[in-house]
């Protein structure tokens, strides 16, 4: 007797759009871990030590090895310069975190230039637009 039973172990899961408590909680902890290293520790860095850095969000992988932070310098100036000074001391940061976060393995950092202030503020001229 065989079995009428098809079997597709090539078919993708929908990756899901909503993040895990686990992964929100730990992603706001390094937001706040990153955040502190970058303000108290001294990386001999120009483009690092004349800006100020604010960390919007962190974005993690859920199996929690990857993190995408998403930054952006203030006033968004020199935005390249930072995004590729913070990509340089990744692993100095990764170092830095390790010993205070409660996790087996620290996550991989990869910094992007967070574009949601640029996106709502077109929204936001175009909304004006619609008014007058």
């Amino acid at each position: 007797m065989t079995s009428n039973f098809l079997f597709n172990s090539k078919k993708k899961l929908k990756k899901s759009t909503f993040k895990s408590q686990r992964q929100l909680k730990v992603g706001e902890e390094l937001r706040h871990l990153i955040s502190n290293a970058l303000l108290r520790e001294s990386f001999y860095d120009e483009h690092i030590k004349n800006n100020n850095i604010t960390i919007t969000e962190v974005d993690l992988s859920p199996d929690l090895k990857n993190a995408k932070v998403f930054v952006m310098p203030l006033g968004g100036k020199n935005k390249l310069d930072v995004l590729n000074s913070l990509n340089k001391i990744t692993s100095r940061l990764k170092k830095i975190i390790s010993n205070s976060i409660g996790l087996r393995q620290t996550p991989n950092l990869s910094f992007k230039i967070d574009e949601t202030f640029e996106y709502a503020k077109n929204i936001y001229d175009i909304l004006e637009k619609i008014k007058k």
